[in-house]
């Protein structure tokens, strides 16, 4: 879609400060923090996530576009009581992850141990793909369990979450890492 001088009718003023695009043949949602270093600390917490998720949902039902949507929790790691530790392996991890996610894809602080992703314009099977690459990027003795679900087209992003979560769970109880795509099987 390129939007160039007049603004399409589906596209509201506050999707278009998310979406800043002038003259793009894909809209890419603008990044918190890409001027400043990566860090842990930079990522959204959940509620500021929700709300850029929601409308990562609304635009991909207004013009019909494929989302994926993955909860992430590391499994069982080691150094628990040792915060600086703890902190320092989160931090590795998602700023390598943020090496191979796209621009436009949407990574979020969920829980302590847990992160969400959007992945707009993404269908299943590269979801699935992405999550792999995370995976390999997670640092050497780490792992984690992921739930991935697909936007059918009408449902909120309240539906996305609890349907994330339920697979998460199944990688979870089939063992910890591993990915549970809704619909495909089991991916470990």
């Amino acid at each position: 879609m390129r939007i160039a001088g007049k603004r399409p009718d589906a596209l509201s003023d506050e999707d278009l400060a998310i979406f800043e695009n002038e003259g793009a043949d894909i809209l890419t949602p603008s990044i918190p923090g890409t001027a400043e270093p990566y860090t842990l600390e930079s990522l959204p917490d959940r509620g500021s996530f929700e709300e850029e998720a929601t409308r990562h949902v609304a635009f991909a039902r207004r013009n019909g576009h494929p989302l994926c949507f993955a909860l992430i929790a590391f499994d069982q790691l080691d150094d628990q009581n040792d915060t600086a530790a703890h902190d320092e392996a989160l931090r590795e991890a998602t700023a390598r992850w943020r090496e191979v996610l796209r621009a436009e894809d949407l990574l979020g602080r969920w829980g302590h141990d847990e992160f969400a992703i959007v992945l707009p314009n993404c269908p299943t099977v590269s979801a699935v793909q992405l999550c792999w690459r995370l995976r390999e990027e997670t640092p050497k003795e780490r792992s984690f369990s992921a739930g991935l679900v697909s936007y059918h087209g009408s449902e909120g992003f309240d539906d996305l979450v609890s349907r994330a979560d339920d697979c998460l769970g199944q990688a979870v109880a089939k063992g910890r890492d591993r990915t549970v795509a809704e619909g495909l099987v089991d991916l470990d």
